[in-house]
C-alpha cells in the first residue's frame, strides 16, 4: 500500500512540477508502528468499557484495526529488518 501512495504521488509531482518525496518505512519500523498503535488501542477500548465514553472504544478499535493493517504492510516487505 505504500508504493502505491508513493507511485501515485511521484505521478502528481510530475504534473505539477514539484519534487516532494515520501518516506519510504523499513520492516522494523512498521512493526513498531503496529505495536504501539495496538497497545494504545487496547488502552482505549479498556478506557471506553470503564469509563461512559463511548468514544473511546471507537478510537480503540480504530487503532487495532491500524495495527492490524500496518502488520500485514510489514509482512510483505522484503527489506532488511
Amino acid at each position: 500500500m505504500v508504493k502505491e501512495v508513493n507511485h501515485a504521488c511521484e505521478k502528481l509531482n510530475e504534473k505539477l512540477g514539484i519534487s516532494v518525496s515520501l518516506p519510504n518505512p523499513k520492516k522494523k519500523t512498521l512493526k513498531a508502528a503496529s505495536v504501539c498503535n495496538f497497545a494504545v488501542g487496547v488502552g482505549l477500548v479498556v478506557a471506553g468499557v470503564v469509563f461512559p465514553s463511548k468514544w473511546c472504544a471507537v478510537l480503540g478499535g480504530l487503532g487495532i484495526i491500524s495495527s492490524v493493517v500496518l502488520r500485514h504492510e510489514s509482512g510483505g516487505r522484503k527489506d532488511e529488518q
